[in-house]
């Protein structure tokens, strides 16, 4: 049975309504082909970018973080690595991903990209140390 215009705008309706809508951007990273000379090592930005992660974690800014890799190694042709944050606007995201160490030292290049979360489930994890 086909619904009229009016039921599949009315029921359309509903589902965005019922959406969570949660503004998140996606921080590509991307191996910066010419960087410049670094004073720190790759290790010393690792513990810097771990640090850096954790506390937009604990800041609750953070959705998610990772390489882009599997049990086969890297993907390639998608950069090193991706940043989810929450932020309110492009500007305040940017103003996020640009601080990340390897972006800040020049040796990761990023793209934000906005990204609507619509779908999916959120766990929830307490942590006492």
């Amino acid at each position: 049975m086909a619904l009229s215009e009016a039921d599949t705008k009315q029921q359309r309706t509903e589902i965005e309504h019922s959406l969570t809508r949660e503004q998140c951007y996606l921080c590509i990273m991307r191996k910066n082909e010419q960087p410049p000379k670094q004073l720190r090592t790759p290790d010393e930005l690792r513990i810097d970018h771990h640090h850096y992660l954790l506390d937009l974690e604990r800041r609750g800014i953070l959705f998610g973080a990772g390489p882009f890799r599997d049990g086969n190694g890297w993907a390639e042709g998608h950069g090193v690595g991706m940043i989810v944050i929450r932020a309110k606007d492009r500007e305040e995201a940017q103003a996020t991903a640009f601080q990340e160490p390897f972006t800040k030292a020049g040796w990761h290049v990023m793209e934000v990209v906005p990204w609507m979360r619509n779908e999916g489930s959120v766990n929830i994890q307490i942590r006492f140390a």
